[in-house]
């Protein structure tokens, strides 16, 4: 049952700050409009800035986002109180995993010294005296040990699947490497990762979704303050030599487009006219600078389009330009035989 089919979710305040989309089944934000595959409390981190599920909302208005906060601990407390409660009368999940794990030790043969097993093999009620009985410090030894035996065996199997496809050592780098393992912990058992149909259909689909969202963003941050177009050329394993074109603002830097210029990298009349199509895209009224290394093509297209577009600047590279001057610097005698 979706969120939206919930008459009980309905009554929870967070539904103030849902804009509902006819058609979709999902939770969208009201103030960024940030898609929600989860339930309401997930919502409420988002709203709440408390990076659990989901990237925090930037729009949010401080009551709102103190609204969500405080619900979120006062349903943190009642949880913890009714473990504990749980836990007294010998229901909790401590209680029930000490007597899975009795259990486990009866069945491998340990004896009958347990006390937690019956004849029948069925655990035995705990009450509330037991707690102060339990042998925790033996059992937590045990389970310490199968814990870490269990990791080590996930672990492998991570790095067998990264050998098999040839993937980086650095691919566990990625900012998006480490939540895509807490959800698929928090999941739990049974989780069945997606298909290849599914990746490549609603998946792919809803991901280039969120993407055009946050372009927009940017987009508006390029009209409010203006921009920087930055062109980066460099060379592939293949020998082909490609450019990248990026935007920089006060957002962030976004990445446009990339071209292969194996063909052209040396022709200004070309690189000018690469230049000028992405001006035209970005807008001339949003562009500040167009910023390139110090190459002669570069240098005569960079001057040709700023006598076509009067309001930007072409820029060039100041790492490039003292990465140069050390090459320079390296060819005098006195420094050439020290590097030598």
């Amino acid at each position: 049952m979706s969120s939206f089919d919930s008459k009980n979710s309905r009554k929870d305040f967070v539904w103030n700050y849902v804009l509902e989309v006819a058609g979709e089944q999902y939770l969208r934000c009201k103030f960024c409009n940030q898609r929600c595959t989860g339930g309401v409390n997930r919502l409420k981190h988002h709203l709440a800035g408390t990076h659990h599920g989901m990237k925090p909302c930037t729009k949010v208005s401080e009551d709102a986002r103190l609204e969500c906060k405080e619900a979120l601990a006062n349903f943190k407390d009642q949880k913890t109180k009714r473990n504990e409660l749980l836990q007294e009368i010998g229901m909790g999940p401590t209680s029930m995993h000490e007597s899975a794990l009795s259990k486990t030790i009866g069945t491998l043969g340990s004896g009958s010294g347990s006390g937690s097993v019956s004849g029948s093999g069925e655990p035995i009620p705990r009450g509330p005296m037991d707690k102060f009985t339990t042998s925790q410090p033996r059992q937590t030894t045990l389970n310490s040990k199968w814990k870490q035996e269990e990791k080590k065996e996930v672990c492998r199997k991570i790095g067998r699947f990264m050998y098999s496809k040839g993937l980086p050592f650095n691919t566990v780098n990625d900012p998006y490497w480490f939540p895509m393992i807490d959800a698929v912990a928090n999941f739990g058992s049974g989780f069945k990762p997606p298909s290849m149909h599914e990746l490549r259909t609603w998946i792919l689909k809803e991901e280039v979704n969120d993407l055009s969202i946050i372009m927009e963003d940017h987009k508006k941050a390029w009209k409010q303050y203006g921009c920087s177009i930055m062109s980066d050329g460099w060379t592939d394993g293949k020998s082909r030599c490609l450019i990248n074109f990026l935007v920089n603002s006060p957002a962030g830097t976004w990445f446009m487009k990339s071209i292969d210029a194996f063909d052209t990298i040396k022709n200004g009349e070309l690189m000018f006219k690469y230049l000028d199509e992405v001006v035209e895209e970005i807008g001339e009224e949003n562009v500040v600078q167009v910023i390139t290394d110090n190459a002669s093509n570069y240098v005569n297209a960079g001057m040709r389009l700023m006598e076509k577009r009067r309001k930007l600047w072409w820029t060039p590279c100041a790492a490039h330009c003292i990465d140069l001057m050390l090459e320079d610097i390296g060819k005098l005698n006195v420094h050439a035989t020290t590097l030598s």
